[in-house]
């Protein structure tokens, strides 16, 4: 039974690292934008919060914290196939949504989600100083 789940678990890993590699198809345009707001507000929000910090009216009676989708530095650390992938697969208390959403409906959700977290400025610290 242990060799069992070691082995779905090492499935899963696989499966995550093809996913990292993913390239999203949908641009962000307005157009995306506006659909993965509609199925964020109507599959997400509840757990993950209206502005995608986690804290969602649901969240406090879940086993495990919501993502917040807010923290640059981890958003910034995970792809967009990452993202999908675990839309598309869920983990426990989330559900899978690759029986609910089609793939295109999921690429925009990814769209939408990062907007939640701003871009990271460039450092130019080690920039040389302008002239004048």
């Amino acid at each position: 039974m242990v060799c069992a789940a070691l082995l779905f678990s090492a499935g899963n890993w696989m499966a995550l690292a093809k996913a990292k590699k993913l390239k999203n198809p949908i641009a962000p345009s307005l157009s995306a934008l506006a659909d993965g707001k509609q199925i964020y507000a109507q599959h997400c929000e509840n757990c993950h919060g209206e502005r995608g910090d986690g804290k969602g009216e649901k969240a406090a009676e879940l086993s495990i914290a919501p993502t917040d989708f807010t923290d640059a530095q981890k958003m910034t650390g995970l792809t967009d196939g990452e993202l999908y992938w675990q839309i598309t697969k869920g983990r426990h208390p989330m559900p899978a949504f690759e029986d609910k959403l089609t793939p295109e409906q999921r690429w925009e959700s990814v769209d939408f989600l990062r907007t939640f977290a701003p871009k990271p400025a460039a450092d130019t610290s080690s920039a040389p100083p302008q002239q004048k």
